[in-house]
């Protein structure tokens, strides 16, 4: 392989990788309820035809959904209020943590609808096997652990809300961005 060829490739890796990140805010500085709605980008006919089918489709839109837009797109366009549910069921489907700070904001404090999909794609994530993600979801992780372990800590907070970010933390505490002893167990069943 030429110098040129390699060049190339190298250049298209790093715009494809590059493209595929977003720079998330942190799980302080999100808010489900934001009274400022963004308007994205204009959809193209196809992507219009994906939200549709995953609006009113079956899992397996939402799926295709993720898979076509990804992960910051899926929290972008859930900005709109009339968009959010499908955005988070569809999250379900991330390949990596990317979004879970805004899932967690979500669970903390958007309607009860929202904050139970958005604990249920959570839970979704976290039970996939462990494997290799990116340095660059490390931050999220950990920020998205720390906005649950908040709401699982949180005496306001629905028991519902609290059961499920307990459960969610279980699970992603073997990731690191928890420790299992810091979780709490004052909502576990007693025998």
């Amino acid at each position: 392989m030429n110098r040129a060829a390699l060049a190339l490739g190298l250049a298209a890796w790093a715009t494809a990788a590059a493209c595929h990140k977003s720079s998330s805010p942190s799980a302080s500085a999100i808010s489900a309820g934001d009274a400022v709605e963004q308007a994205p980008a204009p959809m193209d006919p196809r992507e219009a035809e994906a939200w549709a089918r995953a609006e009113s489709g079956a899992e397996e839109d939402r799926m295709r959904l993720a898979s076509l837009v990804g992960c910051a797109s899926l929290r972008e366009r859930g900005e709109v209020a009339a968009r959010r549910s499908t955005a988070v069921r569809a999250m379900s489907y991330c390949d990596d943590f990317s979004e879970l700070p805004w899932l967690a904001s979500i669970a903390a404090s958007g309607r009860d609808d929202e904050a139970a999909q958005a604990l249920d794609s959570i839970v979704d994530q976290a039970a996939r096997p462990r494997r290799p993600t990116d340095p660059e979801d490390g931050q999220e992780l950990w920020a998205g652990c720390q906005a649950l372990l908040e709401l699982s800590r949180s005496s306001g907070q629905a028991r519902a809300r609290r059961v499920m970010a307990v459960r969610a933390l279980r699970m992603l505490s073997d990731r690191g961005c928890v420790k299992r002893g810091d979780i709490p167990s004052d909502l576990d069943a007693k025998n």
